[in-house]
């Protein structure tokens, strides 16, 4: 430990002592405060498990006989005969049953809201107020024995009819939506959709009736048949629960006990206080494991925050799978433990103190001599190797280690000086600005200087293409395979003494590197590695390759600062015709001038600005060349000019061709102004209407031809204009014709459309006719066929009252034969209340009272005789009507079926008159279609032949108008027409009046004949 190696031996052997001292003392005061706090530990966990198996009993016990209770009270046939009592005192109160029981056992109650179950009766005289006075007594020591806050009776329908408390539940429909969510109105809910009598049960409530925590339990309430009367419901106080489980008994100062629903909600009150009060969330361990069904104990953080022991166990309450945890403080728990290690710990601190002094006396006789060899060994160290090295005549341990001391003095005095030499080749090696590594015979890397690993980093994602995980840091180690692939060639050289140092160019990634390898040999001329510069040279190859291709293809001319030529390339010199002798030396002022611009732009580059443009070259005869690029001053690092390049491209050919495609170009666009001027000029004449306009100047060869075509074209179109000119004089001529005709037309159409138009009018009102009568005469077949089913179906009646009458005699006797039995019941009746009355007699005054009830019943009796008679009387005297009534309904059938015959008959005689009738308007409906068909088409051609006039005059104003804008265009005279296309003269339309269509035909003694003339008028 670094701790121990800083101290002194005089420190430590003491130290070492007391150290293991309090080790064994440590050991057994841990084993000892284990061993009690195990105890402790096995003892509180019995308690506290006893603790929790008693109130799970308990809580179990209590939770099935709440449903014990409820069962036994809902399956007595005394609380279905309340249950009835109940619901019909509720019907008999009428509409406003439950706003009359609210005021009467609510808001009249002249006790307060907490009392007013000791309301018993309520001052009104009816059936509820009656049953309230005999049930509400029993039902008040039921709740307080039984640890009730309340007691409902729920009807099917889900009204309150009974509460002990008169809460706001009582009188109240619980299928409200007010009321839907309410604990209450759920597990009721639960227990009528329950078709077993089995209690169902809520969560717990924290205010229940009376603000206590209660639990609602219901079940249906079942006559002795199974009939579903209602429903009773308990509001079971949590009080005996609560207080059964948060009892601190057997838990000491800082035990508590507490029960968790299904959902981690805490349902008790803690012993701690409010801070985690009821319905808190709780996710300890202990909850968590008995939530899971699991029992145990755990050392747990507490729910009030603190360190606890907690005892679990999963409880089932009213079928719901809740934990009930029981845990105590540590800190109250283990309290002797914590005791006992506290007076260990006393006497040990004592024992430790006496170990103290008497191992620090025996470290002095040890570590005087350590001291003065230490001493020694530390003036060796500062390089005093004269020293002479105290104790080497002991004999003991100190005498060897001052021995060996005394050689290593004389082997350090000889080192010294190869130290300072290696540490002077080291610091060199490590501050060079050269990247350098050293690898050993099997080219592993051993040592990396700075500049090395800079580059690494600088260049790292090359790289790492070939080890993606390299990083620079970590070289030494490596192989130096790990930064470019050996090859054979390499290695090879590197065996061979004889080939050592040499130098390889490398790729690595996209860089390029020049590698070093110098051999590392010991004086005795064994191998002991390389050491291996390296260099990035990607730039400087890159600019070599460039300036090699820029040489290539450019002028390229360098300056010295004085503006001195100093060196020129082949191209500069070939297209300058000089050679480097005779170029070399020039000033600029003969050489370059810069154009626009760039006139005198050298004082630019003596700024060190660069000039880009267009420059000109002199040469020696005094021919220019045109060069463009740039002239660009080159500093050094301390922004004194060093040279000035050019580097351009010789574009004098190129500027020539220019300058000749200038000339031919301006020609060109001369030339074109005065064809267009030309084409401008014959173009407007021919806007004005002159058609004769020709182009008579001639244009340069190659736009002849476009005169040319100007003229063929205005020839062709005053030739065209001459045709449209004779046309529509001809069509003028015409359209008057066709327009006569088609007025002339169209007047004879509308003639003969008014005379069909009448014609449809007169058919259309026979056949009105017709079909009413046809009407009438199917209306009277349905009459006649309803009479005939009516008819059919009275005889059925009376069959079936002959029936009817036969069993009501027959039913008639059965009620006989009963009067009778009834008769016979009423006299033993009599006799049985004589004897009784005779019994009740001879009892004396102690049956007194059973002789009134005898002689009630024997009235009774005959009162029931007397009535039996009757009956029997008024049931003979319906037999002899019923008789009657047989015969009446046999005379009304045989009368029917006469009256059927008859309808039968005026029925078919009817159904033939209508069928004729239906045939005949048939035919006229076919005519009246025909001629209505007839006139919409003679409609349709008279206003055919209205648009046809109406076109032709169209026809003729567009006539009039294109003969008026022709007049505005000059045509030449026939024998002014070069080229004149062949006229094409449109022939004389001849028209006629087209064909009528054929007229929609008809079938039956009215079809009209085809007739293939033309149209005539009526």
């Amino acid at each position: 430990m670094p701790f121990l190696k800083s101290l002194k031996l005089r420190l430590k052997l003491p130290l070492m002592l007391v150290t293991i001292a309090v080790g064994a003392l440590a050991v057994m005061g841990v084993s000892s405060y284990r061993e009690a706090r195990n105890l402790l530990l096995e003892q509180g966990s019995q308690r506290l498990e006893h603790a929790l198996q008693t109130r799970t009993q308990g809580a179990q016990g209590w939770a099935d006989q709440v449903q014990s209770e409820l069962r036994a009270m809902a399956g007595n046939q005394g609380t279905a005969r309340l249950m009835r009592d109940f619901s019909g005192a509720w019907k008999m109160l009428g509409a406003g049953a439950a706003d009359n029981l609210r005021h009467a056992w609510v808001e009249t109650n002249p006790n307060p809201e907490a009392e007013r179950w000791k309301l018993d009766f309520a001052g009104d005289i009816n059936d509820f107020g009656i049953i309230h006075r005999r049930a509400h007594p029993g039902f008040v020591t039921q709740s307080k024995e039984r640890g009730l806050a309340d007691l409902f009776f729920v009807d099917p329908k889900g009204r309150v009819l009974y509460s002990l408390r008169k809460g706001p539940e009582f009188a109240a429909d619980l299928t409200d939506p007010a009321l839907q969510q309410s604990p209450l109105a759920q597990v009721v809910a639960k227990a009528q959709a329950n078709p077993d009598q089995v209690p169902q049960i809520s969560d717990f409530v924290a205010a229940g009736p009376g603000g206590a925590p209660v639990i609602y339990l219901a079940q249906t309430v079942r006559s002795a048949e199974g009939v579903s009367l209602g429903v009773l419901a308990f509001a079971a106080r949590l009080d005996p629960l609560l207080q059964m489980i948060t009892a601190p008994q057997s838990l000491g100062d800082t035990g508590q006990a507490y029960l968790v629903d299904g959902s981690g909600i805490l349902q008790t009150q803690l012993r701690a206080g409010a801070a985690v009060p009821p319905g808190t969330p709780v996710q300890t361990p202990a909850v968590t494991a008995a939530l899971a069904g699991e029992t145990g104990r755990i050392e747990q953080t507490g729910v009030d925050g603190g360190s606890v022991l907690a005892v679990h166990a999963p409880l089932q309450l009213f079928g719901r799978p809740m934990a009930l945890v029981v845990e105590q403080s540590d800190r109250e728990l283990f309290a002797p433990a914590r005791e006992l290690a506290r007076k260990l710990g006393v006497n040990a601190a004592l024992l430790i103190a006496v170990l103290a002094a008497i191992s620090t006396w025996m470290a002095r006789g040890i570590g005087r001599p350590l001291h003065d060899l230490a001493a020694a060994v530390n003036r060796i160290s500062r390089g005093d190797h004269a020293l002479r090295v105290p104790g080497t005549g002991s004999q003991d341990e100190v005498g060897e280690i001052a021995q060996a001391v005394e050689a290593l003095r004389g082997d350090l005095a000889a080192s010294e000086a190869t130290r300072h030499a290696a540490m002077v080749q080291g610091t060199a090696f490590r501050n060079s600005s050269a990247a350098l590594m050293v690898v050993g015979s099997d080219l592993t890397i051993t040592y990396v200087n700075t500049a090395l690993i800079k580059l690494v980093e600088a260049k790292l994602t090359d790289f790492r293409i070939r080890q993606p995980e390299l990083q620079a840091g970590t070289l030494v180690g490596q192989s130096l395979a790990a930064l470019y692939p050996l090859t054979a060639e390499i290695e090879a050289r590197l065996q061979d003494p004889t080939q050592l140092p040499f130098r390889r160019d490398v790729a690595v990634g996209e860089g390029r590197y020049g590698v070093d390898f110098s051999e590392i040999r010991t004086p005795d001329g064994a191998q002991l590695g390389f050491v291996v510069e390296w260099r990035d040279v990607t730039e400087l190859r890159m600019t070599r390759a460039l300036l090699s291709a820029l040489d290539s293809t450019q002028l390229m001319l360098e300056f010295s600062p004085a503006g001195r030529v100093a060196r020129g390339n082949a191209n500069l010199l070939a297209a300058l015709g000089e050679t480097e002798a005779t170029l070399t030396g020039r000033s600029h002022a003969g050489l370059i001038e810069g154009e626009g611009a760039l006139a005198g732009f050298w004082a630019r580059l003596e700024r060190l600005e660069p000039v880009i443009g267009r420059f000109t070259l002199i040469r020696a005869d005094g021919a220019r060349v045109v060069a463009e690029g740039s002239v660009t001053p080159v500093p050094d690092r301390a922004g004194n000019m060093l040279k000035i390049v050019l580097i351009a491209n010789d574009i004098t050919e190129a500027q020539s061709a220019l300058e000749l495609a200038r000339a031919r170009n301006e020609t060109m666009l001369a030339e074109q102004r005065g064809v267009v001027e030309a084409l401008r000029v014959g173009l407007e004449d021919l806007a004005r209407g002159d058609l004769g306009s020709r182009i008579v100047r001639g244009f340069p060869p190659e736009y002849e031809q476009l005169r040319t075509d100007f003229n063929n074209a205005a020839t062709t179109l005053g030739a065209a204009m001459l045709v449209v000119i004779d046309n529509a004089q001809s069509i003028d001529g015409e359209v008057s014709e066709i327009t006569n005709a088609a007025s002339d037309l169209s007047q004879r159409t509308e003639r003969q459309a008014a005379t069909l138009a009448e014609t449809v009018t007169a058919l259309d009102q026979l056949t009105t006719s017709i079909g009413a009568a046809t009407a009438s005469i199917s209306e009277a077949d349905q009459v006649v066929e309803r009479a005939r089913i009516g008819a059919e179906s009275s005889g059925r009646v009376v069959q079936e009252a002959v029936s009817a009458m036969g069993e009501i005699a027959e039913s008639s006797q059965k009620i006989s034969r009963i009067i009778g039995v009834i008769e016979d019941i009423a006299f033993q009746t009599n006799l049985l209340a004589l004897n009784a009355g005779v019994e009740a007699a001879r009892a004396g005054e102690a049956g007194r009272g059973f002789a009134v009830v005898a002689s009630e019943v024997r009235a009774l009796a005959q009162r029931s005789s007397a009535a039996a008679q009757e009956i029997s009387g008024l049931i003979s005297a319906s037999s002899d009507h019923v008789q009657v009534g047989v015969d009446l309904v046999g005379q009304t059938g045989q009368a029917l079926d006469g009256i059927l015959v008859s309808v039968n008959d005026i029925s078919g005689r009817v159904s033939k008159i209508a069928s004729s009738a239906r045939e005949q308007s048939t035919g006229l409906s076919e005519i009246n279609r025909a001629m209505i068909e007839l006139d919409q088409v003679t409609q349709q051609n008279a206003a055919m032949f209205e648009e046809t006039t109406a076109a032709a005059q169209a026809l003729s104003r567009g006539v009039q108008a294109l003969t008026a804008t022709t007049a505005r265009f000059r045509a030449p005279e026939p024998a002014e027409v070069v080229v004149t296309p062949p006229a094409v003269v449109a022939p004389a339309v001849k028209l006629r009046p087209p064909k009528a269509s054929a007229p929609p035909r008809s079938r039956g003694a009215l079809a009209i004949a085809e007739d293939g003339s033309e149209w005539v008028d009526f």
